[in-house]
């Protein structure tokens, strides 16, 4: 297993975070139920995709083990994610061979080589030199897709996360502005063939299931409240320390210091 650090700041400072992504040797990982192997197929095909690729895509629907890949928590409300795992210099010094095509995050075999490996360099480079051309950094797509999903919400996550893929893949990686109404969403659509409304109602629809199964495992206990623009915060534990409204400001503010009300928070404790 491929270990690596990446750094995360908190309010302490830098400090390490391991992830252990997948072996480049064991790649394609699809730690996943039927249907979301279905779709990924479908969709993956649908969207051209480079057959290549699969040689660097991992797939998994426990939370635990996504964050263990990335070395980031995921959030508690996601239905799914994608990651892009960049490689690093030292796992692409391997010299390209039939039977070790480090390049495309694969080890590939005898009866399985990297076409798109191969091709990186010309023949006559290759007989030019005894020592093969240093192969290219291996790269990793990293999926999470929550198991406990509608159908169709399983259906549209899958697709939506390859829509990421592909844009990485394509040099042109998107950020959300929006989620179900910006540029992404209207490709999600046009791939699906749904209507953009219902993508939008689904969404709405599987975040408030995922709320409810969350809150009965986690329930809020406290209620913050800005005294300026009455905007509430939940939560399930209290803030560690002051915290401000980022409505009124999205820098910390102590103008807006969010205020516990105490006799809230106190029947929640007691309510549990």
């Amino acid at each position: 297993m491929t270990i690596r650090r990446m750094q995360r700041n908190d309010k302490k400072g830098a400090r390490r975070v391991i992830s252990e992504p997948p072996s480049s040797r064991v790649l394609p990982v699809i730690n996943a139920k039927d249907d979301v192997r279905h779709w990924l197929e479908h969709y993956w095909t649908k969207l051209g995709l480079p057959q290549h690729e699969r040689q660097r895509l991992a797939v998994t629907q426990d939370r635990a083990e996504f964050a263990r890949w990335t070395g980031r928590r995921l959030n508690p409300l996601a239905l799914g994610c994608y990651c892009y795992l960049p490689g690093t210099p030292d796992e692409g010094r391997t010299g390209v061979t039939l039977a070790h095509t480090a390049g495309d995050g694969s080890t590939a075999t005898a009866e399985h080589p990297s076409i798109m490996q191969l091709s990186l360099f010309s023949q006559e480079a290759a007989h030019a030199t005894k020592t093969r051309p240093p192969a290219p950094p291996q790269h990793r797509h990293l999926i999470f897709i929550e198991p406990d999903l509608l159908p169709l919400g399983t259906e549209v996550t899958v697709a939506h996360e390859l829509i990421h893929l592909s844009d990485r893949v394509r040099g042109r990686p998107r950020r959300h502005h929006c989620h179900g109404y910006d540029a992404i969403a209207a490709d999600e659509a046009a791939i699906t063939g749904r209507d953009p409304e219902l993508l939008r109602q689904l969404l709405r629809d599987e975040t408030e299931r995922r709320e409810s199964v969350l809150r009965a495992a986690r329930p809020y206990r406290y209620l913050y409240v800005c005294p300026r623009c009455g905007k509430e915060y939940h939560r399930v534990r209290k803030y560690p320390r002051p915290v401000s409204c980022g409505s009124c400001d999205r820098a910390y503010n102590p103008k807006y210091l969010l205020v516990l009300r105490d006799a809230v928070a106190e029947d929640a404790v007691r309510a549990v």
